[in-house]
C-alpha cells in the first residue's frame, strides 16, 4: 500500500509516516501543498487537507490527512483548532509557547491534552478515522530539545520530563499522534 501525507509540514511527515508505514510506502504532498484550515473542529480541518490532496493522487493510493490542538482546561480548551496559529498568522512554535505560558502565568490548573483526529481517504471516496488523546500538564518554562510545536511545555501524564525530553521512539509510543496511528492502522488493516 502507498500512502501520501496531506502535510507540508515536515515535522508531521517525518512523526506519521513510520507510525503509519507497516508494510506501506509513505510519501508527502507535493512541495507547496496548503490547505488553509477554516474548519472549526480538527476533524474538518483533517477532511479539508485530506479532499484537497485526493484529486492529485492516483486512485491506487491512500491520502491521510490530520489536524491536531492542544486542549489546555483553564483556558476553555484553547487553543485547540487554533494551536498552529495561537499567537496570530505566521506564528513560530516559540511564539505560541510564549504566548502560552503567559496566559497560564499565575493559575495552578495545568491541565492540559493533545488531540490528534487523522483521516484516511481512499480512492473510492471512502473514509476512516482515527483519534488519539495525550493527558497531561503544562509546564511553567519550556524544557528540552526534540519535538517541535507544544513539545517543550507539555509534560505528559505520569511523567517528569516534557515530551520534547523523550527519545522519538518513547514520544510515539504516548503521544496523540501515535494512539491516533495506531487507531486508524487497525481500522485500515495494516497495523503491525
Amino acid at each position: 500500500m502507498r500512502i501520501v501525507l496531506a502535510t507540508g509540514n515536515r515535522h508531521k511527515a517525518s512523526e506519521l509516516g513510520p507510525m503509519l508505514g507497516a508494510g506501506a510506502e509513505v510519501d508527502v504532498a507535493p512541495d507547496g501543498f496548503e490547505v488553509d484550515e477554516t474548519g472549526t473542529t480538527l476533524i474538518q480541518n483533517a477532511l479539508l487537507k485530506a479532499w484537497a490532496l485526493r484529486p492529485e493522487v492516483p486512485p491506487d493510493q491512500l491520502v491521510v490527512a490530520d489536524d491536531t490542538g492542544l486542549e489546555v482546561h483553564a483556558l476553555g480548551g484553547r487553543p485547540g483548532v487554533y494551536s498552529a496559529r495561537y499567537a496570530g498568522p505566521g506564528a513560530t512554535f516559540a511564539d505560541n509557547n510564549r504566548l502560552l505560558l503567559h496566559e497560564l502565568d499565575g493559575i495552578e490548573d495545568r491541565r492540559a491534552a493533545f488531540v490528534c483526529v487523522l483521516v484516511a481517504v481512499n480512492g473510492d471516496g471512502e473514509v476512516t478515522a482515527g483519534c488519539g488523546i495525550c493527558p497531561g500538564d503544562i509546564a511553567t518554562a519550556p524544557r528540552g530539545e526534540g519535538g517541535f510545536g507544544y513539545d517543550p511545555v507539555f509534560i505528559p501524564r505520569g511523567m517528569d520530563r516534557s515530551m520534547a525530553e523523550l527519545t522519538p521512539e518513547q514520544k510515539n509510543a504516548i503521544s496523540h499522534r501515535g494512539r491516533a496511528a495506531r487507531v486508524l492502522a487497525t481500522a485500515l488493516g495494516i497495523a503491525e
